[in-house]
């Protein structure tokens, strides 16, 4: 037999907020999710969750589709608002309006395309919707990102293979990403070029491990220093290394 106490949880309601929640013209599955979003709320003294509509539905024993038209309706009508409906592609965080005078008691109830403030579709529990503006911007901004991040993993990638013939490995998290991206500007064979003319630096001079720069100093301000200059070449041609042979039978 249930024996539910108040030891196990319970909620507080202003005895207002009840009062003018069933003065509502709402059905069953409205009045369901207002009670799903207190629960998860006030239930467990906080003023906001993150609910997708498929939990709503499964608490409240309810379809999911109807539950969304629920949410929408809602959120119309300012009794239900989702916090986070700016952002794309996460949980819905939904909060409770406790203030009844701000709640909006006229509309349709099957008014489906519901809009926001930014012109997008509220959000319907399961997944916050873009407003329509941003649609454009995402296929382009989703491009830069992926073509940042590909070279982020390029620099990242090379960074290793240079850090790995340093002989002070310290400091590695101390290298920016702007460095990171000026060593692979700069070539395998300019960079490792540097490494080895420090090693070769410090093999002459007999130099003690503690006084070794660490990697972080000299990837992030001293590789250059040590940059070995081409060997200035000076091409000859042939008409100027070689003599004119004498013709021995010309008249010259």
């Amino acid at each position: 037999m249930s024996n539910p106490q108040l030891e196990d949880g319970f909620m507080r309601v202003a005895n207002g907020i009840v009062d003018n929640i069933c003065k509502l013209s709402l059905n069953g599955t409205e009045q369901k999710v207002i009670w799903c979003v207190i629960r998860y709320t006030y239930g467990f003294n906080r003023r906001s969750h993150c609910l997708s509509a498929s939990f709503i539905s499964q608490w409240a024993n309810c379809d999911i589709s109807s539950v969304k038209r629920a949410l929408r309706h809602l959120q119309k009508m300012n009794i239900i608002i989702c916090i986070n409906a700016d952002k794309r592609g996460v949980t819905a965080e939904l909060k409770f309006n406790k203030n009844y005078d701000q709640w909006k008691l006229t509309g349709g109830r099957n008014d489906t395309s519901v809009k926001n403030d930014t012109g997008g579709k509220i959000a319907t529990g399961l997944v916050v919707e873009t407003p329509p503006e941003l649609v454009a911007e995402l296929p382009h901004k989703k491009r830069q990102i992926e073509k940042t991040n590909i070279k982020t993993k390029y620099y990242d990638d090379f960074f290793e293979k240079v850090w790995k013939s340093y002989p002070r490995k310290v400091g590695k998290s101390a290298v920016t990403q702007k460095t990171k991206k000026e060593l692979y500007e700069a070539g395998e064979e300019v960079v490792l070029g540097a490494v080895n003319s420090y090693i070769a630096e410090i093999q002459e001079n007999g130099t003690a491990e503690r006084y070794i720069m660490y990697g972080s100093t000299f990837f992030n301000a001293r590789w250059r220093d040590y940059i070995k200059e081409p060997e200035l070449c000076v091409e000859v041609t042939a008409e100027e290394s070689e003599e004119k042979p004498i013709d021995l039978w010309s008249e010259e």
